[in-house]
């Protein structure tokens, strides 16, 4: 267990546990997706086929776009389960958002494992049934924990949105920081999510670009001057020329304020002459495309970031080089191709124990949304809680009980207890298992059941994951 340390050994019967706790100063990976879905369209309103079940029918534990992003290795990183997943183009939280949350949950087995932001976003004329739906947010609580979740609209309110401001879709940004910490200024990042107006006319290039002088001007306005931050969604521009990604990209906000310059991993000199709309087989631009899965032409997509995050700053949200990318493009789909026209090699590199392959993933793929999910992968400071045993007593219905707490006392958060993997192993030579259903951490109770009645002996131990 490369990283953790035991501590202390208690012996009750046949059952011997240790608490094993991580060294401080780590890091751990995130995942952050950013994906639109194409949920407010045509009378769609739940999650379309293919994005939390298979796009031929069957259960959410069954897999889907969503879980297959948790399976891809991606540049060495090793598979994980998406940590933030920022959407566009939902008709709300209640009708597309939190079937997404139960769906994950239910993939996971793991009840409450990821929750969706309060905030319901709105758009022109507060009509959230109007141009293809609001903003949103889905995070994984075992990881990260939301702070808050704020609106960033034109100056004068909701009533701007739209012509007026060029901001049709309500902007929402949401602070965050590692779950089981104290958010704290050298923890939080932040993410802002937009869907700017479509189309190539004149008035569509300038409503874009008012919505990034919002976006800028907020950044600049409202956060502290070294913030950690990532300018995601559906940026719909065709070429980098467009004045609203170079206004993500200047050095200094509209306001003149100089900070929160946004970076680009796939153009970080930020050129004005890459073209994402026009044909072409070069696979270096054809791998930035993200929409259509069907018909690719298009690289609507972005996280972009601030240079503390693009240069992987010690001390807070950093990015992991080489893993921005589109999931299931890696530049074998020729323009105007489908994802899945078997010409595709992106998912080759799936975890050797996915549960999903990638034929059905392709196909997902094309049901799922008109648009690719946008994947990052990001370190996150992380300090885990140092745990320690109390009293100990036989559980109720048979097993063993005890009492957990942090080293200084205080009781293990909802946080701490999803970060604890309970293993077991019969002889203290050989590898330790993870228990997956005989072990449960509850109001900093563990309770430990064995089918087997504790013989052979079993030894336990409780880790706190990296």
């Amino acid at each position: 267990m490369k990283g953790r340390k035991l501590l202390p050994q208690l012996v009750l019967g046949a059952v011997a546990l240790w608490l094993a706790g991580p060294l401080s100063g780590q890091t751990r990976t995130i995942r952050v997706v950013t994906y639109n879905i194409e949920d407010d369209i045509d009378g769609a309103t739940t999650p379309l086929p293919g994005l939390i079940f298979p796009s031929a029918g069957g259960s959410v534990t069954n897999g889907g776009v969503l879980e297959g992003i948790g399976e891809e290795v991606v540049n060495n990183d090793p598979a994980q389960p998406l940590d933030l997943l920022a959407l566009e183009e939902t008709t709300g939280n209640l009708t597309t958002i939190g079937p997404i949350v139960a769906g994950l949950n239910a993939f996971y087995n793991a009840p409450g494992m990821y929750a969706i932001s309060p905030y319901q976003a709105t758009e022109e004329d507060g009509n959230v049934a109007d141009g293809n739906g609001p903003n949103g947010l889905v995070y994984n609580t075992t990881t990260l924990q939301l702070v808050a979740s704020v609106p960033v609209d034109p100056p004068g309110g909701t009533a701007e949105l739209g012509a007026a401001s060029g901001e049709y879709r309500e902007v929402m940004r949401y602070e965050l920081a590692p779950a089981g910490l104290t958010p704290a200024a050298g923890n939080e990042f932040y993410v802002y999510v937009s869907h700017y107006k479509s189309g190539a006319t004149t008035d569509d290039l300038t409503d874009r670009a008012g919505e990034a002088q919002i976006i800028r001007d907020d950044e600049a306005t409202n956060l502290p001057a070294n913030a950690r931050v990532l300018y995601v969604g559906d940026y719909n521009v065709t070429s980098s020329d467009e004045t609203s990604y170079q206004t993500v990209l200047a050095a200094n906000a509209p306001s003149g304020a100089a900070q929160g310059q946004g970076f680009d991993p796939l153009n970080p000199t930020g050129s004005t002459s890459v073209d994402w709309g026009a044909s072409t087989t070069n696979p270096t631009i054809l791998a930035m495309e993200t929409e259509s899965a069907t018909d690719l032409r298009y690289r609507d997509d972005m996280q972009l970031m601030t240079s503390n995050v693009y240069n992987g700053v010690p001390g807070g949200l950093g990015w992991v080089p080489g893993t921005y990318h589109t999931f299931g493009n890696n530049g074998t789909t020729s323009y105007h191709g489908s994802v899945n026209s078997g010409s595709d090699t992106a998912l080759t590199n799936l975890a050797g124990n996915a549960s999903i392959v990638a034929a059905t993933l392709y196909a997902d793929l094309t049901t799922a949304s008109d648009h690719l999910p946008l994947v990052a992968d990001y370190t996150i400071a992380f300090n885990p809680p140092v745990l320690q045993l109390g009293s100990a007593a036989l559980a109720p219905g048979g097993g063993f009980e005890f009492v957990l707490s942090n080293a200084d006392g205080s009781a293990v958060t909802v946080a701490e207890e999803g970060l604890i993997e309970i293993q077991t192993t019969t002889n203290l030579g050989t590898k330790w298992a993870a228990l997956t259903d005989s072990a449960v951490v509850t109001n900093g109770l563990l309770q430990i059941s064995d089918t087997n009645g504790f013989s052979p002996q079993r030894f336990y131990r409780a880790v706190v994951a990296p």
